[in-house]
């Protein structure tokens, strides 16, 4: 269960710093002019919108249920790494086979739970965020009432 929730926290984690952290701010603004550039140049030449891996790496860093996915996946394979090496010192092919596949699933399961935690942490983030906003607002409108009626 430990590991479950690791993994949980560990994708929206990274999810986070990839789609909204400043660290990553610089590379998805190069990103996003790189993207635009590309865009511009097919235009004047007379090209129409072809698929640009710029293009789809910046709608991928933009999403956060794409980057959860993938982020899902990476921190996934820390997951099923351990028991990952063990099928292939095994023998036989169909049981290698089975295990492979339920590697990949397992893998792939991850990646979806990834996507979903990384936009269940965004929401919860987003909702603190906007509560906090919210009652600050709140109080500094009732602090102010109090200021005129006491003038």
């Amino acid at each position: 269960m430990e590991h479950f929730l690791l993994f949980c926290l560990a994708s929206a984690g990274m999810t986070s710093i990839v789609v909204k952290g400043s660290i990553f701010r610089p590379f998805r603004d190069w990103l996003a002019d790189e993207t635009e550039r590309t865009a511009h140049r097919r235009e004047k030449r007379g090209l129409p919108p072809a698929f640009s891996l710029f293009g789809f790496v910046n709608d991928l860093i933009s999403c956060v249920q794409c980057t959860g996915f993938w982020c899902g996946i990476f921190c996934g394979l820390f997951l099923v790494s351990s028991d990952f090496a063990a099928w292939l010192l095994v023998p036989q092919s169909s049981v290698a086979f089975i295990v492979l596949v339920n590697r990949l699933l397992m893998l792939f399961c991850c990646g979806a739970a990834g996507s979903f935690s990384a936009m269940l942490g965004d929401v919860l983030f987003e909702t603190l965020y906007f509560s906090k906003e919210y009652t600050a607002r709140k109080l500094h409108e009732e602090e102010h009432q109090h200021t005129e009626e006491a003038d």
